[in-house]
């Protein structure tokens, strides 16, 4: 267990992120200069919100000032899980990428919505947190900070594919499609950030004997939980053994990976793929919730929050999967989105706006 990975000087940070966001900036004047339909990127924007927040965080104002800089900062942690989280979307917007310029789909495009999704999937995650954890947040500030408390996989999922819906919608490419080409990023970067939490600590499971439980050591989520809760002494180094959830999901988060890649080489309709996750990951989850006994999921009943929302995916799963499968036995020339590249929105634009000088020039005559 190691929470913490590294600590970074918070000035250097603050001082990385402004040349970032100038540098992102100069880059987008540049290509806009070459190409006006190419849009403007959201990344200076994010750096400067992160300047901001270290501002507001180490000097308590929302102006920079000389008086802040004159005082030191604390040190920004680099939370393990953090790290493995940040991974898990690098390591996915390869992934997407790959499979994208596979099933035809226009990359910029693709990595657009790929970005929108994994913004609104963090933003989604955090809120299931905190809808299930109120009692925790005593004002709004508290809800940012993420390191106060953690994040919900299924309410980032939920997030991510509102998200999608949206940027799909907007940018004319086919859900289904889309949604075959993001799902084996989801659930690599599921096993992936597992892997932060065990090293941090967190969603641990409950006590067991078996011979590949783990313990956790002194001042852990767990070894806090049994000395609250099952009389451990607080001289214990260690928690009592526990099961390794962390380790089963991304154990399942690498099985569903290698599956819905072989799906993907048998697949005979668009939205198999998808399905794929949405059912294995809606089995699977919940039976991990059995094992687990860390006290911050919430309930709905007698099931967990993720319990319940893993149940419904199945149930919708398998009522989407029979309403595709009818439609792809009526028709399936036009479920199989694959064989057929889509338009990109932004080449449809580009396209308006040469018509668009096209007519013009010919009123000129």
């Amino acid at each position: 267990m190691r929470p913490i990975l590294v600590n970074i000087p918070a000035k250097l940070l603050f001082v990385a992120a402004l040349l970032l966001a100038a540098g992102a900036f100069a880059r987008d004047l540049i290509r806009r200069r070459r190409d006006r339909t190419v849009p403007w990127s959201s990344t200076p924007l994010y750096l400067l919100i992160g300047a901001e927040l270290l501002i507001y965080f180490k000097t308590d104002s929302i102006l920079p000032s000389a008086t802040g800089f004159a005082h030191p900062w604390t040190p920004v942690p680099i939370y393990a899980y953090g790290v493995m989280l940040g991974t898990s979307l690098v390591v996915g917007w390869f992934i997407v990428m790959n499979l994208a310029g596979k099933d035809g789909l226009d990359q910029e495009e693709a990595g657009q919505v790929y970005m929108w999704s994994a913004v609104w999937s963090i933003i989604g995650s955090r809120l299931l947190y905190v809808f299930t954890n109120l009692s925790e947040f005593k004002d709004i500030t508290q809800v940012v900070m993420v390191n106060r408390g953690g994040l919900v996989a299924y309410g980032g999922m939920i997030g991510g594919f509102l998200a999608s819906v949206y940027c799909c919608r907007k940018r004319g490419i086919p859900l289904l499609q889309w949604a075959d080409v993001a799902a084996p990023s989801v659930v690599l970067g599921t096993a992936i950030t597992r892997v932060g939490c065990l090293l941090f600590g967190c969603d641990f499971g409950a006590r067991s004997s078996l011979p590949w439980a783990i313990r956790f050591p002194q001042g852990s989520p767990a070894w806090n939980h049994h000395v609250r809760d099952f009389g451990l002494t607080q001289s214990a180094p260690y928690s009592y053994p526990v099961h390794p959830t962390q380790i089963y999901e991304s154990l399942v988060g690498l099985s569903l990976f290698a599956l819905l890649m072989l799906i993907r080489k048998y697949r005979t309709f668009s939205g198999q793929v998808f399905l794929g996750w949405v059912l294995g990951y809606g089995i699977m989850r919940p039976l991990i919730e059995i094992v687990r006994d860390d006290d911050q999921r919430g309930n709905v009943g007698s099931l967990s929050t993720s319990q319940f929302i893993g149940i419904v995916s199945v149930v919708l799963g398998i009522a989407l999967f029979v309403s595709l499968l009818r439609k792809y036995r009526r028709d399936p020339d036009s479920l199989r989105l694959w064989e057929h590249v889509p338009v990109p929105a932004q080449a449809k634009a580009k396209a308006k706006v040469e018509e668009g000088g096209g007519s013009k020039r010919r009123k000129r005559r």
